[in-house]
């Protein structure tokens, strides 16, 4: 399938987010469309064509337009994983795929012993796909549209306890963390990383994401707030808290290296080398430390933590929303744990 001036354009524009962002780049892609309106691109451009199948180029297509509305590259993987994994199940053109279609896959997945959330996940990203190509007119209907929302059970989320986070303090004070393959050098420069790295967490609610693309120029000189950017490349504002800041102040001290990440790591398999710490390194640490302490730990709960204790020292729900970056209330409402006890104390504040 020969590409068309709009793909064409899309296509440069999906190449700049990355060097120019999401912004500049819709300005430049505007450009393009008023500079190239009486421009026909012809028959030579075929080289343009990302693949001869029509079923590639469409899925090609839809994933540079998400990647222009701010989708990471984590989100765009997900996406192509299920594309691959659906049309090698459902070998047919789009335009041909059926309701029917996406129901079996749904019931096949669900015998191969998928959660609820998980399959209503595949039901998510197919929907996205089938309902972009219907309104680019690739196909008349959403073959996805007729097919509810699976609901799944969904389990009680807490915050950490009072406890639970003194107990991690705890752990990353006095226990261990280093391996010999690391060298004992390093034992005082990552036990403080991993402190910054707790409070931060838990002063901010950041998610783990945020905390990996901070930079130590923007806490450098004291400042207790900072820009992070997050999901979907969304900035927002954070604050740090006493304990955060010290704790930073601590590790940055220690640092010998001259890189500017806020939170760096040692790959061991490459001499040892000092890079940005990972999404993958910070949840590994947070599980492992929770681990040694009897504590189910993960880094996103330190986010629901930061909503609790907020709520039970009265910032009002707006606020907290703010905070954590949520677009609507119902979403922060979900994060803010509250207890029976938390509703007694209110009880014995307000109408005693």
């Amino acid at each position: 399938m020969v590409k068309t001036k709009e793909d064409f354009i899309t296509e440069i524009a999906s190449k700049l987010v990355e060097i120019i962002g999401i912004e500049n780049t819709n300005k430049v892609k505007e450009l393009l469309i008023l500079e190239l309106r009486n421009v026909r691109i012809e028959q030579e451009e075929t080289a343009l064509v990302v693949s001869t199948d029509a079923r590639a180029s469409i899925i090609t297509k839809f994933i540079a337009c998400k990647k222009l509305t701010g989708c990471t590259d984590r989100t765009l993987k997900a996406y192509l994983d299920e594309y691959s994994k659906f049309f090698k199940t459902i070998d047919k053109n789009i335009e041909d795929i059926t309701t029917d279609d996406i129901r079996y896959y749904l019931a096949l997945a669900r015998k191969n012993g998928a959660k609820e959330i998980t399959i209503d996940n595949y039901r998510r990203y197919l929907n996205s796909l089938f309902e972009w190509c219907q309104n680019e007119d690739f196909i008349a209907k959403n073959p996805v549209k007729k097919i509810d929302k699976i609901r799944a059970e969904k389990s009680k989320r807490v915050a950490f306890t009072d406890i639970e986070i003194e107990k991690m303090r705890s752990q990353l004070t006095n226990g261990k963390t280093y391996t010999a393959r690391m060298g004992k050098e390093y034992e005082k420069e990552l036990r403080l990383r991993n402190i910054a790295i707790f409070e931060t967490l838990l002063s901010t609610g950041c998610r783990v994401g945020g905390i990996v693309n901070m930079n130590r120029n923007q806490v450098e000189n004291g400042e207790d707030e900072l820009i992070v950017r997050e999901k979907g490349k969304k900035e927002r504002i954070v604050y740090l808290n006493a304990k955060a800041k010290v704790a930073i102040e601590n590790y940055l001290k220690s640092r010998k290296d001259n890189l500017e990440a806020l939170f760096t790591s040692i790959n061991v398999f490459n001499g040892n080398e000092i890079q940005r710490i990972s999404i993958a390194g910070i949840e590994c640490m947070i599980r492992n430390n929770g681990e040694r302490c009897g504590v189910e730990a993960y880094p996103h709960k330190f986010r629901r933590t930061a909503a609790t204790l907020a709520a039970r020292k009265g910032m009002p729900i707006e606020q907290i929303q703010r905070m954590l970056g949520h677009a609507t209330l119902n979403t922060t409402q979900i994060y803010v744990n509250v207890s029976d006890n938390d509703v007694k104390l209110s009880h014995e504040k307000y109408l005693s």
